[in-house]
C-alpha cells in the first residue's frame, strides 16, 4: 500500500504544474512562499496562485523537472522554468522580459490530499530578469 500512496502522491505533485484543479488540496491547504515570506491559505487560493505561477503570468513557459524526492507523506519536486512574462504575478507589473528560474517546491500530504505547499526560489533572480531590482 505504501508504493501505491508514494506513486499516488508522485503523480498528484506533477500535475500541480500541468492543471492545479485536478489535484486533490485540502480545503485549508497553505501555500509558502519561502522566497518572499508570503503564506496563501485555503484551496481556492492557493488554486489561483499555482495557476497564476504555471499558467496564466507567463507565455512559452517550459517547465523542466529535475528531481524527485518522495515518500508517503511527502514530495519534493526539483524544476527549473522558462517563459515570458505577459500578466502580472504577485504583485508584480506585467514586464514582457523572459525569465529562467529554478525553484524547488516540497508538497505534504495529509489524508491523501496536498495540505502544505513550500516553493523556494531566488525572488532576487526573479526580480532582476523582469528588470524590476538591481
Amino acid at each position: 500500500m505504501q508504493v501505491q500512496q508514494v506513486a499516488t502522491n508522485r503523480q498528484a505533485v506533477l500535475q500541480l504544474i500541468q492543471d492545479v484543479t485536478a489535484v486533490p488540496l485540502s480545503n485549508n491547504v497553505i501555500l509558502h512562499d519561502c522566497a518572499q515570506s508570503t503564506l496563501v491559505t485555503g484551496r481556492e487560493a492557493v488554486t489561483a496562485v499555482l495557476h497564476t505561477f504555471f499558467h496564466s503570468a507567463f507565455a512559452d513557459l517550459t517547465i523542466d523537472c529535475h528531481t524527485i524526492l518522495d515518500n508517503e507523506e511527502r514530495v519534493s519536486l526539483s524544476l527549473s522554468l522558462s517563459g515570458r512574462q505577459i500578466a502580472p504575478f504577485w504583485g508584480l507589473p506585467c514586464t514582457g522580459r523572459s525569465i529562467t528560474l529554478t525553484l524547488t517546491m516540497i508538497c505534504r500530504f495529509y489524508a491523501g490530499q496536498v495540505a502544505h505547499i513550500e516553493l523556494f526560489y531566488d525572488a532576487g533572480m526573479l526580480l532582476r530578469q523582469l528588470g524590476l531590482a538591481l
